[in-house]
């Protein structure tokens, strides 16, 4: 059903034209995404050196082998997606639910060859109007839920805006969105544990599973540097003087199928080593709770599918990159496959 995907070739298919090759889409690509994590390390440069990090644990060969096959199998393109090109750009990823809808709705300037789905309007301030009314529409009919009247940015090849769009019409174009997650980390009694949030009931994305913590989408016109910052206060309570913390990581391509079509988001990875004294606590209600957790129950909530998707994402490229991952392991060559 899933095939795996190196970053390069999805990048390639997603926002290229067709001739250029895969060695070009992976320079472009990582052009693109090293400019804007180039901003959040330049606000790093002055910070103290962050502790060393070791884990005294090890994570079996049979841990390895059940978090590899639960990997393959939710992440990855579908064959039956379709591209979706805006303005002959190639943007988005459609399910074929979310194809037949666009086909049928789109009023005018829609045709269809075996490449995929066009889209065209009058420059992108159209073409981002005409969405954006047409994504409004399928809300108002009880077909796309999870409206949260907050814009992404949506971007070109280049890293150039081109408009914004509600954030709940991204799934289903399958257009690239961004998020940020913190990896929370504390040595507690001469072992590293990480801060482990709950999802509040209410959220409308897996509610009650376990997180980060703290994350969330980058909002249009926001730098990650900034979004993880306001979301370490929101989510987990973080001030001001905690944020010099905060350091880039990692970037990993997060693709996969949804019920409400297609996420496909950059992650923006973060580490912050914070004090033994500090004790998380949730200011905008989106957490039910936190909890410190070795790895051994970071495990176990793996295994278990207690943890939110892309949390376990980023918590396996943590695992990864703190050596508990063994680097002749399939996972490893997967997990370098998605970063970028």
């Amino acid at each position: 059903m899933f095939f795996l995907f190196p970053a390069a070739s999805v990048f390639c298919r997603i926002f290229l034209p067709a001739a250029i090759s895969e060695r070009q889409a992976a320079v472009c690509l990582r052009l693109q995404i090293q400019a804007v994590w180039l901003q959040s390390s330049a606000l790093c440069s002055r910070k103290p050196a962050m502790p060393t990090v070791r884990f005294t644990e090890s994570v079996s060969k049979q841990d390895l082998d059940a978090l590899f096959e639960r990997a393959k199998a939710s992440y990855g393109a579908e064959s039956c997606w379709k591209t979706l090109y805006l303005n002959r750009l190639p943007l988005g990823n459609l399910s074929p639910e979310w194809a037949e809808r666009i086909k049928k709705d789109w009023e005018a300037g829609c045709s269809e060859s075996s490449d995929g789905i066009f889209l065209n309007a009058d420059g992108w301030p159209d073409m981002g109007g005409r969405l954006q009314h047409l994504a409004r529409t399928w809300n108002k009919a009880g077909l796309l839920h999870g409206w949260r009247n907050e814009c992404f940015d949506l971007t070109d090849g280049g890293g150039n805006p081109l408009f914004t769009l509600e954030r709940a019409a991204f799934r289903p174009f399958g257009l690239l969105s961004r998020a940020v997650h913190l990896n929370g980390l504390v040595e507690s009694n001469g072992r590293w544990h990480f801060w482990i949030g709950r999802r509040s009931p209410h959220k409308a994305v897996d509610p009650g599973k376990l997180d980060n913590i703290a994350g969330g989408g980058v909002s249009g016109g926001e730098m990650p540097s900034e979004a993880v910052c306001r979301e370490s206060s929101e989510e987990a309570g973080l001030d001001k003087t905690l944020f010099p913390l905060i350091r880039p990581v990692s970037r990993l391509h997060s693709l996969r199928p949804v019920s409400r079509g297609v996420h496909n988001e950059i992650l923006y990875v973060f580490d912050a080593v914070l004090p033994e004294t500090f004790l998380p606590e949730n200011q905008d209600g989106e957490v039910a709770g936190f909890e410190k957790m070795d790895i051994g129950g970071l495990l176990d909530a793996m295994l278990s599918k207690n943890m939110m998707h892309d949390a376990q994402l980023v918590t396996l490229d943590a695992f990864y990159r703190y050596g508990l991952i063994d680097a002749a392991h399939p996972l490893s060559e997967w997990l370098d496959g998605i970063r970028l």
